[in-house]
């Protein structure tokens, strides 16, 4: 089995042999998000978690290889159905969908959290893997389904670079994230959306910069 394999496939699946216990699986998740709450990120441990959730070290590890994997399928959770594909307003989506996340960052501990994993992949080939495979991938194709739908409703052009489009609206964040030199809020979403519309509807920004060079003449 390969690596990408073994990450791609959900932590919580059961593996063959004797089926995991939903209940155990539960009671870790539960322990695990309490002791991050009680104790912040520096004293987190899976020896804590198993105490607390009363539960052996082995049965946190058959379902997640490392105390960087829990940390990211808690970070993940309530991610999975962000994206409204069939939501009438376009631009209305695109800030829900960034908000989601930017909710999540306004948190203290979740930032820590992240920014941590993120140093830790710098050096370690499979925490990498696992925050671009179970935090980069599945956000980034929730946007570009999103996209995709945009274009298919014929609200947004057809020729446009979703990947890269994908990166104009998160790149600013992540800069922001990891040297946290501005607020990551409502208004920061609402300015970025300001800057990148003019690429998602040239039409109505033609439009409208039209009128407001009719007002200046006038």
């Amino acid at each position: 089995m390969t690596l990408e394999h073994s990450l791609t496939t959900p932590v919580s699946e059961p593996s063959r042999g004797r089926p995991r216990n939903q209940q155990t699986h539960d009671a870790i998740l539960e322990a695990a998000r309490s002791l991050l709450r009680q104790e912040g990120e520096s004293r987190f441990s899976i020896e804590k978690v198993a105490s607390a959730a009363g539960v052996s070290k082995g049965s946190i590890y058959r379902r997640w290889p490392t105390k960087g994997a829990l940390l990211i399928d808690l970070y993940m959770e309530g991610f999975s159905e962000v994206v409204k594909e069939d939501a009438r307003s376009f631009r209305s989506e695109v800030k829900r969908y960034l908000m989601s996340t930017v909710d999540r960052l306004r948190d203290p501990l979740w930032r820590s959290i992240l920014c941590s994993l993120m140093v830790e992949s710098l050096h370690d080939p499979v925490t990498a893997e696992l925050l671009r495979l179970r935090v980069v991938v599945p956000r980034r194709a929730a946007g570009l389904a999103l996209l995709a739908h945009a274009v298919q409703a014929k609200q947004i052009p057809d020729d446009l670079d979703h990947d890269l489009i994908m990166d104009l609206l998160f790149g600013p964040l992540w800069y922001r994230v990891l040297f946290a030199h501005g607020s990551i809020d409502t208004d920061f979403v609402e300015r970025l959306l300001k800057q990148v519309e003019p690429i998602l509807f040239p039409k109505t920004s033609t439009i409208a910069s039209d009128e407001c060079k009719q007002n200046l003449i006038t």
